[in-house]
């Protein structure tokens, strides 16, 4: 979790499932750039994806990430 782009994607998805496409937008960063991060988000067990159609819809996969935020953000 030390690394930024893992943190935006992370923030941005427990506001729900959202498309690949979307998320380089939401956090400001390439979508090569993002989408490797999503790849090692997957293997770690934090993220989960989907495909429906051709879009591959990513969310957070445990609950408990939430929590883990709240803690980081001190509320």
């Amino acid at each position: 979790m030390g690394e930024e782009s893992k943190h935006k994607i992370l923030k941005t998805l427990l506001n729900g499932e959202m498309c690949a496409c979307e998320i380089p937008q939401k956090i400001g960063r390439t979508q090569s750039n993002t989408f490797m991060h999503l790849a090692k988000l997957v293997e770690f067990g934090l993220v989960k994806s989907r495909r429906d159609g051709r879009r591959i819809l990513y969310a957070v996969k445990d609950g408990r990430i939430n929590k883990m935020f709240k803690i980081i953000d001190g509320r």
